[in-house]
Formats: C-alpha cells, structure tokens, sequence
C-alpha cells in the first residue's frame, strides 16, 4: 500500500516539475520576444500596439514605412488555447487615408502553433501617407485594426 502512495506522490511532483518548466519556457519565449518588438518600436520611431482579440494576444509594430519602399509591419502572436493557423496573406489588410486596400507580398513567419512571430511585407504605397491602418480580419473569429500617424 505505502508503495502505491509513494508512486502517486511520485507522479505527481513529476507532473508539476514538467509543467512548471513547460510554463517558464513559454514566458521566457513570450518576453523575449515583446522585448524585441520594444526595441524595434524605439529604433522606427512608430509605436507598438498591443490588443487582444479573444484568446489572442496580438502586438503589431511598423518596421519599416518609406515612401517609395516595400512597408514592413512586425506582427507577434500569442495564446494557450486556439491554434494560429491563420494565412496572413489573406486575413491582413493596409489600408491609408486615402482609402487604397494593399494585402501583404510576402509573410515571413511561421502558419501554427501559439507563439508565433513574423514580418509582413506590403509592397511600397502609391503616394505619402499621412495614415495607416492594419487591419486582422479573422484572428479568434474577431477583427482588429491598428493604426498609425505619419
């Protein structure tokens, strides 16, 4: 009998340790990576955003916005409950103040899991913007928008 006691004990220590260190690794990854996207805000001079769209977390920052060159955003995700298998080339959209639509060329990032971090690429806009607005039409059945003063 004790060793039918000791062995759950057992298991159960076992249990906390992994998903104590599960926890830890997933928070280390989700700080590293919004550290990252501080220090990218402060070098552009555009702001980061944060929302949350459900269960999502959502932080999206401007990389890079030049006229006459590609528009890069950095697009940062993260849950614990929906899969992100999303395809960002289809449920992101730019939009300026002029009201022209651009949907990302190029995503850099990964299709799954629930960290997930990447770069959209917008080809360059059609005139100087005085306004842009990112929009996520989809992420956890909600739809968010980010926008930004030039």
């Amino acid at each position: 009998m004790n060793s039918k006691i000791f062995f759950v004990i057992l298991l159960v220590i076992t249990a906390v340790a992994i998903f104590g260190l599960s926890a830890k690794q997933k928070q280390e990854i989700s700080t590293t990576a919004s550290q990252r996207i501080e220090t990218s805000a402060q070098n552009s001079g555009l702001s980061s955003q944060t929302k949350t769209m459900g269960v999502v977390e959502v932080a999206v920052k401007p990389v890079s916005v030049v006229s006459g060159k590609d528009v890069v955003f950095e697009l940062l995700m993260n849950t614990h409950s929906v899969e992100l298998n999303y395809d960002y080339m289809q449920i992101v959209t730019l939009t300026d103040e002029a009201g022209n639509s651009y949907k990302p060329t190029k995503w850099t990032g990964g299709n799954s899991g629930h960290h997930l971090e990447g770069e959209l690429v917008f080809a360059a806009l059609s005139q100087n913007s005085k306004e842009l607005t990112l929009t996520l039409d989809g992420v956890d059945n909600k739809v968010e928008s980010f926008s930004w003063q030039l």
